[in-house]
C-alpha cells in the first residue's frame, strides 16, 4: 500500500510538470465519456428501467392473440400483427376483467387501467391533461402511497354512484396548488364533472405506460360519468362485452408456477371470448399469454429500441476515438521520458514496478476524466428528451441520474484508464538501459516505436471516418426529408386542437359548436380561411374500411385512411382538386352522403376509369350508408414524410356520426401567433372550460416529425467535428515527435541537397499514406455497420457516394493540417546544427 501511495504521488508531481499534457488529455476523456454518460442515462431509460412499484418483476401485461382465422372483437386501442399472421392486443373487455379477477389463485393482483386525454378545471383554469382509469385496487397492488391524502380505494371504483374522487400527481399538484396541503378535499372539474382530490401520488410514479407523464388517476367505474360516448352504444363500456378497451396487468404468486398461471387466465378468457364474441369460429385459436409488465404498457422501448442501440454505437466510437488518441500522446511522452526510465532501471526499480507506475498516472487521468465526464453528463442527461419534446408539448420523458448512471460512469472510467493506458506503460519497460543512456543513440529508439505510433494513427483516422460517414448520412436524410413535396400548404398555418368532453356535449352539439367557432374564427382580421379535421396531416392516422358499390364482398374488408374535414379544408391547406367539387355549405347531414378521395385511392379501386359519381361504403362507425365520391384531390403525405401517399377520402363532418375531437387549421396572412390571443378569446366566449390543445404551426407539426432524425444528425455531426479535432491532434503529436526523432537524418538530407518543398512532401506523404489506410479501413467497417440502420435512412442507400466523398475529402483535409506543422518545422531544420547534434 505505501508503494502505491508512492506511486499516486510520482504521478500527481508528474502530471504538474505538464499541465498542457494533463488538460488536454482530462478534457478529451471528460468528452468522450461525458457523451457516454448522458447517452446511457436515456438508453437506460427506453431500455433498463422499470415501474417504479413495488416488485415489478412480478407484474404480467395480459396480452390476446389470434391466429388466421382472426376472431376479432370490437378493440379501442392497439391491435397489432403477430409473426403467424394473426393477430395481437393488449385491450380486454370490462367482463372479462371481471370474470378473471375470480381467478385469485393463479395471482395476487389485477389491476385494470385505460389511459384517457381529459379537461380539468381548476381554480378557473381550463386545460388538457393525461389522465388513467384505474381499478381500485392498483394502487395498493403496486405499492403506491400517496405523498399526501390516501388512494383510490376499491370503495371508490364501486360504481358511477360512488362520489367521483380523484388523485393527481406531485407535479399537477406543485403546478396548479402550489403543494398547499389545501388541495386535498378541494373540487376540481374533469370533462365537466366534480370531482374530490383525496390524494397525491409520489413524484417517481407517472403511470403506468414508460415515457408518459400521468397528471391524474380516477377510478375505472367512472366512464360513463367521464367518458360517456367514448364508444358508440347505448350500453355503458362497463357492461358491453362487445367493447374490449381495458388493459390488465396481473401480480403472480411466487410459489405459482407462471405456465399454471396463464393456463388458467387463458381458460376463462377462451370461455368467456366464446359466450360474448359475434362470431366465435376459430375461437380454438384465441388465447391469452402473459408478457413482461415490469415497464407496464411500453411504448418507449418499442419507438426508441434501435435509436438508442444506435447512439451508444457512435458514443462508444467516440470514447475509443479518445482512448486512441490518448495513447498516441502517452507513447510519445513515454518515449521522451526514456532516459528518466532507463536510469530508474539502472537503479534497481523492477519492470513491473515502472509498469504499475505508468498505470497508475493513466488511471488518475481516467478518473479525474470520469469526474469531469460525469459532470458532462449530468448537464447533458435532459438534452435528448429535450430534442424530443415537441414545441407545444414538453417532454414526458425524464432521464434520472442514479446509483446505475453512477456506477456505469466509474466503470467506463477504469476500462478507459486500462485501454490507452496498458500499452504505452508496457512499451515503455521495454526500454533498453545501456542505449538510452547513450546521447548518441538516442534517435535510434524512437524510430523503433514510430510503427506503433503510426499503427495507433490509422486506427483513428479509421473511427473518424466511420463517424464522419454516419454523420453524413444522418445529414443527408434530414436534408432529404426537408425537401419532400408535401402536396399542401405549410406556412402561415396555426394548428390547436379541440376536444369538447363528451359528458357535456353529444353529437349534434358538438356539431354546433364547430360551426360557430368557424364563424367567429373567420371574422378574426388576419384570418383568410379556417376549416377543421378529425386528425392533423402529418403526424397522425385514421383508418377505415373501403368498399366500392357492386362489388363482391370481401372476406377482409381492405382498409385505407381517411379524414372528416371541414368544407374549406383544401383550400385553406392549398391541396388541389383536380376534378370534380370541394364540399360546400349544402353538405349538411339531411343531404346525400359525399366523399373527396385523392389519386392514390383512385388508382387503386378505379384504375382506368372515372370514379366521380360512383359510391362506396366505410365503416359504420364513420359514415353510414352509401357514399358518392364528388371529386378527386392530389396526393399529399399524410402521417409523415417517409411513406408512400396512401389511398384516402375525406368526408364533411357535418355529416359525419361521431362529432369527437377535432383539429382547427387556420390560414394567416401573417405569422400564425399573431391571432393566437384572438383565437383564445373566441373559444372562450363560446365555452370558458374548454381549452386550446397542442397550440403549434403546420411548420412545427412537420418539424416534429423529423425530431429523431434531427437528434442523429446533431448528434453524429458533433461527434464527426470531434473526432476530426482529435484526428489532428493525433497526427500533429506523432508527427511532430517522428520529426523531432528524426533531425539528424533531415539535416542530412539538407545537407546533400534536398530542398524544403521536398521535405515537406516527404512528412505530408507519411501522412497521406496514413490517412489513406485509415480511411479505406473505417470506410469498410461504416459501410458494414452502415446496413444496420438501412431503415433510419431516407432517400440515399448507405453506399452513397457523395457522404463517402465527403468523409474522404475531410479526413484528408484534417490529416494535411494535422501533419502540415511538422512538416514545415522539418523543412526548417539547420544542416549544420542538426550534424553537430549527431
Amino acid at each position: 500500500m505505501g508503494t502505491l501511495v508512492q506511486d499516486v504521488r510520482y504521478a500527481l508531481r508528474q502530471l504538474r510538470k505538464s499541465p498542457g499534457f494533463a488538460l488536454t488529455a482530462v478534457l478529451t476523456l471528460a468528452l468522450g465519456i461525458g457523451a457516454n454518460t448522458a447517452i446511457f442515462t436515456v438508453a437506460k431509460k427506453v431500455l433498463l428501467d422499470t415501474l417504479p412499484v413495488r416488485d415489478p418483476q412480478q407484474l404480467r401485461l395480459l396480452t390476446w392473440v389470434s391466429g388466421h382465422e382472426r376472431p376479432m372483437p370490437p378493440v379501442w386501442g392497439d391491435v397489432g400483427p403477430t409473426d403467424g399472421g394473426g393477430l395481437r392486443s393488449t385491450a380486454f373487455s370490462y367482463p372479462v376483467f371481471q370474470e378473471l379477477s375470480k381467478r385469485t389463485d393463479a395471482f395476487e393482483d389485477l389491476i385494470a387501467f385505460k389511459d384517457l386525454p381529459m379537461t380539468v378545471t381548476a381554480n378557473g383554469d381550463p386545460e388538457p391533461v393525461t389522465a388513467e382509469m384505474v381499478s381500485g385496487g392498483a394502487f395498493s397492488a403496486l405499492g403506491i402511497q400517496p405523498v399526501l391524502g390516501r388512494p383510490i380505494t376499491p370503495a371508490d371504483d364501486a360504481g358511477p354512484a360512488s362520489s367521483p374522487v380523484a388523485v393527481i400527481s406531485e407535479g399537477f399538484w406543485a403546478e396548479r396548488f402550489g403543494r398547499a396541503a389545501s388541495a386535498l378535499g378541494s373540487t376540481i372539474s374533469v370533462n365537466g364533472v366534480p370531482v374530490t382530490v383525496v390524494g397525491v401520488s409520489p413524484e417517481r410514479f407517472t403511470g403506468l405506460q414508460m415515457g408518459e407523464q400521468t397528471e391524474l388517476f380516477v377510478p375505472l367505474t367512472m366512464q360513463p360519468l367521464l367518458a360517456p360516448r367514448a364508444q358508440r352504444s347505448t350500453t355503458s363500456l362497463l357492461d358491453n362485452p362487445q367493447s374490449w378497451w381495458v388493459l390488465i396487468l396481473a401480480r403472480l404468486r411466487p410459489q405459482v408456477p407462471e405456465e399454471r398461471a396463464q393456463a388458467e387466465l387463458d381458460a376463462v378468457l377462451r370461455q368467456t371470448a366464446m359466450a360474448t364474441l359475434p362470431d366465435a369460429k376459430g375461437i380454438d385459436q384465441f388465447h391469452l399469454r402473459l408478457e413482461p409488465g415490469d415497464r407496464g404498457l411500453d411504448y418507449l422501448k418499442g419507438g426508441f429500441a434501435r435509436p438508442s442501440y444506435v447512439l451508444l454505437a457512435l458514443a462508444a466510437l467516440v470514447l475509443l476515438l479518445a482512448c486512441v488518441n490518448l495513447a498516441n500522446l502517452l507513447l510519445a511522452r513515454a518515449a521522451s521520458r526514456q532516459r528518466e526510465i532507463s536510469t530508474r532501471l539502472a537503479l534497481g526499480a523492477g519492470r513491473m514496478r515502472i509498469l504499475r507506475q505508468m498505470l497508475v498516472e493513466s488511471l488518475i487521468l481516467s478518473c479525474l476524466g470520469g469526474v469531469a465526464g460525469l459532470a458532462l453528463g449530468y448537464l447533458g442527461r435532459n438534452a435528448i428528451p429535450r430534442m424530443l419534446s415537441l414545441p407545444w408539448q414538453p417532454t414526458a420523458m425524464q432521464a434520472d441520474f442514479d446509483w446505475q448512471v453512477l456506477a456505469f460512469t466509474a466503470g467506463l472510467a477504469l476500462a478507459t484508464g486500462i485501454l490507452f493506458g496498458l500499452v504505452p506503460a508496457w512499451r515503455a519497460t521495454r526500454t533498453e538501459v545501456n542505449s538510452a543512456l547513450k546521447d548518441a543513440s538516442h534517435a535510434s529508439p524512437g524510430r523503433r516505436r514510430m510503427w506503433l505510433g503510426r499503427g495507433l494513427v490509422v486506427i483513428q483516422i479509421a473511427l473518424s471516418t466511420m463517424l464522419l460517414i454516419g454523420a453524413g448520412l444522418f445529414v443527408r436524410t434530414v436534408f432529404n426529408l426537408s425537401h419532400v413535396p408535401l402536396g399542401f400548404r405549410a406556412d402561415h398555418l396555426l394548428l390547436f386542437r379541440l376536444n369538447p368532453p363528451q359528458s357535456r356535449y353529444n353529437d349534434a352539439q358538438a356539431l354546433a359548436l364547430y360551426r360557430n367557432l368557424e364563424e367567429k374564427l373567420t371574422v378574426i382580421p388576419g384570418v383568410r380561411s379556417v376549416t377543421m379535421s378529425n386528425i392533423a396531416i402529418i403526424g397522425d392516422h385514421s383508418g377505415s374500411t373501403f368498399h366500392v358499390s357492386g362489388t363482391p364482398v370481401e372476406k377482409d374488408a381492405e382498409r385505407v385512411q381517411m379524414n372528416n374535414v371541414g368544407a374549406d379544408f383544401f383550400h385553406t391547406l392549398a391541396i388541389t382538386i383536380l376534378q370534380g367539387r370541394d364540399f360546400n355549405a349544402h353538405d349538411t347531414a339531411a343531404t346525400p352522403k359525399v366523399a373527396v378521395v385523392n389519386e392514390a385511392l383512385a388508382r387503386r379501386f378505379f384504375p382506368n376509369e372515372n370514379p366521380l359519381g360512383r359510391t362506396f361504403d366505410a365503416d359504420a362507425e364513420d359514415v353510414e350508408g352509401p357514399v358518392e365520391i364528388v371529386g378527386i384531390v392530389a396526393d399529399t403525405r399524410y402521417a409523415d414524410l417517409r411513406s408512400p401517399t396512401p389511398p384516402t377520402f375525406y368526408l364533411p363532418y357535418q355529416q359525419s356520426i361521431a362529432a369527437g375531437a377535432r383539429v382547427v387549421e387556420i390560414h394567416t396572412a401573417g405569422e400564425p401567433g399573431s391571432v393566437l390571443s384572438q383565437v383564445r378569446a373566441s373559444v372562450q366566449s363560446l365555452d370558458r372550460d374548454l381549452p386550446l390543445a397542442d397550440v403549434r404551426t403546420m411548420t412545427e407539426q412537420i418539424e416534429a416529425t423529423m425530431s429523431s432524425e434531427r437528434i442523429f444528425a446533431n448528434l453524429s455531426g458533433g461527434f464527426g467535428v470531434l473526432a476530426l479535432v482529435l484526428a489532428c491532434i493525433g497526427i500533429y503529436g506523432v508527427m511532430a515527435y517522428e520529426v523531432s526523432s528524426r533531425t539528424g537524418e533531415i539535416g542530412i538530407r539538407m545537407a546533400l541537397g534536398a530542398q524544403a518543398g521536398q521535405v515537406v512532401g516527404m512528412v505530408l506523404g507519411q501522412v497521406w499514406w496514413m490517412a489513406a489506410v485509415g480511411a479505406v479501413l473505417g470506410t469498410g467497417s461504416a459501410l458494414w455497420l452502415a446496413t444496420l440502420v438501412r431503415a433510419m435512412l431516407y432517400g440515399l442507400r448507405p453506399v452513397d457516394p457523395i457522404t463517402l466523398a465527403g468523409a474522404a475529402a475531410l479526413l484528408t483535409l484534417a490529416a494535411l493540417l494535422g501533419g502540415f506543422g511538422p512538416a514545415l518545422r522539418a523543412s526548417r531544420v539547420d544542416p549544420a546544427q542538426a550534424l553537430r547534434s549527431e
